[in-house]
């Protein structure tokens, strides 16, 4: 078996993700790691907006991510065993003002193929939309082949995210490359609106308003 057939079979064998190679030369990581293994783990649980509850969506996303890390930790077993060089990540920002973080996985979503920026400033894939928690894995393998880069939204005029955020921090602007995150969302005004709940619950509000209300990926969702 080889060795794309053995991450398949460690990521997508329960078909509740998708994953493709990215080419990271445009990162800071390139000098070390000539690609990336990125996943879009399918949320483990489908959640309507009209059944929208915060706390119940938190849950939601925390059990999608320890789905996601099992897969990322099986893959690092792998790529060890094989001597691959790999280093995962960490996916917690390391800069509270200005919300970055060391390597974005929404960057290397979109060079992986796996989707496009939607109107919310959210990674939307095809099949499962935005419904999606994002991981993964740097190495340094040349003999996987990368994926071509997504280029273009395929938001077009839906505005329906936009209609969805509560604070009306989106713009409603159709993404390309050129963009970057503030020609979308008002990111400072979505931080403030969600660090609200620090006071009460000890952590940001999960939101995502904008994420369940999209269109893309529903039949797929469930």
């Amino acid at each position: 078996m080889s060795i794309r057939a053995k991450i398949s079979e460690i990521v997508s064998c329960k078909a509740d993700a998708v994953w493709s190679v990215a080419d990271i030369a445009y990162s800071d990581y390139k000098n070390d790691f000539s690609c990336a293994i990125v996943i879009a783990q399918r949320y483990s649980y489908f959640l309507t907006e009209a059944e929208y509850d915060e706390e119940k969506y938190n849950t939601i996303l925390l059990e999608t991510t320890r789905n996601l890390n099992k897969k990322i930790g099986s893959l690092k077993i792998l790529l060890d065993s094989y001597q691959i060089k790999n280093y995962v990540p960490a996916a917690v920002q390391n800069d509270e003002k200005n919300l970055r973080v060391p390597f974005s996985f929404k960057e290397a979503a979109v060079h992986a193929g796996l989707g496009w920026i939607g109107k919310s400033d959210v990674l939307v894939t095809k099949k499962f939309g935005p419904r999606v928690r994002l991981g993964a894995i740097l190495l340094d393998y040349p003999f996987l082949t990368c994926a071509k880069p997504i280029k273009k939204s395929f938001c077009g005029d839906c505005q329906v995210c936009i209609k969805a955020c509560p604070d009306q921090a989106l713009y409603g602007i159709d993404w390309n490359p050129g963009l970057t995150r503030e020609d979308l969302i008002d990111y400072k005004l979505c931080n403030l609106k969600r660090s609200g709940f620090f006071m009460e619950y000890g952590r940001k509000s999960a939101c995502g308003h904008c994420i369940l209300v999209c269109p893309w990926g529903l039949s797929t969702a469930k």
